[in-house]
């Protein structure tokens, strides 16, 4: 097991600090935290940026969400219920959010918890589980934390992990899955003991993960461009399939949920993507 936990330096463009530093919000001077389509419009996506929520629409200019200026380290949104966001990170003044939680569609947030039984967390990435959204994970020094009563109370994993991204399956509450420098972990007791998942193909650095439901599947954004698809075989044995590249590395993927076929991702040099195919072929939207 030791051989796939990574350093917390393997990943510098994720897992830095983001101390609050000022300036208007934008996708020029900001940096992206999370990436997810509206639930009850699919042509509308939300941004988690170092600056507050921003909302992405077809035919519209970029717009801020709500009044909060905070910085959206971690951000999840409600699988079923449109009205419903999660956050954690740091306020704009500094120090950590904990776990928030919107009702409004990111207009106001509430505190429901510290995320951490020591103190306020900063999650980096989190994941409210698509089968059970009282099922919470977050990432925060170095560990995995659960709350498995939505959010109000929290263990912490005692295995120091270094990752990306961390994604629940949407047909199972107990098994979760993290990105990692060296592909996939793969968690089928809510989050306990991980064990690599194996590929014929070795896939590298898995930046993010998002649950494809209507296939069973996983999409990973991998750092060599590529948008693959992970899924497993009857017989247990896992596979990838490629979907494409985008010119530059996909720091972030968000599913349609209404169209599995629609797929948007978020790339380090700050571009917003688009895919009407499945992943063959992306359109930079800004």
């Amino acid at each position: 097991m030791k051989r796939s936990l990574i350093a917390l330096a393997l990943f510098p463009l994720l897992l830095a600090a983001c101390a609050p530093t000022g300036g208007t919000a934008s996708l020029s001077n900001t940096h992206v935290h999370g990436l997810a389509v509206d639930r009850a419009d699919s042509s509308r996506v939300y941004i988690a940026t170092h600056y507050g929520l921003l909302a992405w629409q077809e035919g519209q200019a970029l717009t801020q969400v709500g009044s909060s200026r905070d910085d959206f380290m971690g951000f999840s949104v409600h699988p079923t219920d449109s009205q419903i966001l999660f956050r954690s990170g740091h306020p704009s003044g500094g120090g950590n959010l904990g776990f928030e939680k919107s009702t409004d569609t990111g207009e106001s947030w509430d505190k429901v918890s510290n995320g951490s039984p020591t103190g306020p967390a900063d999650f980096h990435t989190m994941t409210v589980h698509p089968a059970n959204p009282e099922h919470i994970y977050g990432w925060f020094g170095s560990r995995i934390h659960r709350s498995l009563n939505g959010g109000e109370t929290w263990v912490v994993i005692p295995a120091q992990m270094g990752i990306s991204s961390i994604a629940g399956d949407p047909n199972s509450d107990t098994t979760v899955y993290a990105g990692t420098q060296n592909g996939v972990l793969m968690s089928t007791d809510r989050g306990e003991k991980w064990t690599p998942v194996s590929t014929q193909e070795s896939v590298g650095a898995v930046l993010d993960i998002e649950p494809d439901p209507s296939t069973n599947s996983l999409l990973l954004a991998l750092q060599d461009r590529r948008v693959v698809r992970l899924s497993r075989s009857p017989d247990g044995a896992w596979g990838t399939i490629d979907l494409g590249t985008i010119p530059d590395a996909p720091m972030h993927l968000a599913l349609d949920p209404k169209n599995q076929q629609m797929i948007y991702a978020f790339t380090e040099t700050h571009a917003l993507y688009k895919s009407s195919d499945a992943g063959q072929n992306w359109q930079k939207l800004l």
